[in-house]
């Protein structure tokens, strides 16, 4: 399960990229009413089987679908539950959404 602090649970599209290959890829959507350099993402790395991450990627997209730039931010695991907390927005204030990737095992 995904939580975004703003309390978005439509829109949000979370997938296994390469499922049963021992290291899991996750790919988070990230919805446009998410604030960047605000809101916190929430993913309980449990329910994809693992509880530790090797690897993360944030993406912010400044022009929906067109333009998109590195998001900067930090991350934590506890029992399993990864919090992203994004450090500041790029686009100022012009959030589109963008996506996340997770390396997790």
């Amino acid at each position: 399960m995904v939580t975004f602090t703003d309390g978005t649970t439509t829109g949000v599209v979370t997938t296994e990229i390469v499922p049963n290959c021992g290291i899991k890829v996750i790919q988070v959507r990230v919805p446009a009413t998410f604030t960047w350099g605000t809101d916190l993402i929430v993913v309980d790395l449990n329910d994809y089987g693992a509880t530790k991450i090797s690897g993360f990627l944030a993406f912010e997209e400044t022009t929906a679908g067109q333009v998109i730039v590195a998001a900067t931010g930090t991350t934590a695991v506890a029992s399993g539950v990864l919090t992203y907390n994004s450090t500041g927005s790029s686009s100022a204030g012009n959030d589109c959404g963008g996506t996340l990737i997770v390396y997790a095992y």
